[in-house]
């Protein structure tokens, strides 16, 4: 399974329209967790934020 095979079976949808090219889920508390990759270098980041839109974790990392 790839990651992003990974994140749609975990309820994340793809979202072009809203987050910019995101893999978006709401969890239970209203809080949004987004993915976003690089096409290129394997390389994602990660946001999660209130119902405000306030971040409150922000991580990069990459796929080996």
């Amino acid at each position: 399974m790839t990651f992003v095979q990974g994140l749609l079976a975990s309820g994340y949808v793809f979202d072009s329209e809203n987050f910019d090219d995101c893999y978006v889920k709401t969890d239970s508390e209203g809080l949004l967790h987004l993915y976003q990759g690089a096409e290129d270098d394997g390389e994602w980041n990660y946001v999660k934020m209130d119902a405000d839109f306030n971040v409150i974790t922000e991580k990069t990392f990459t796929l080996d």
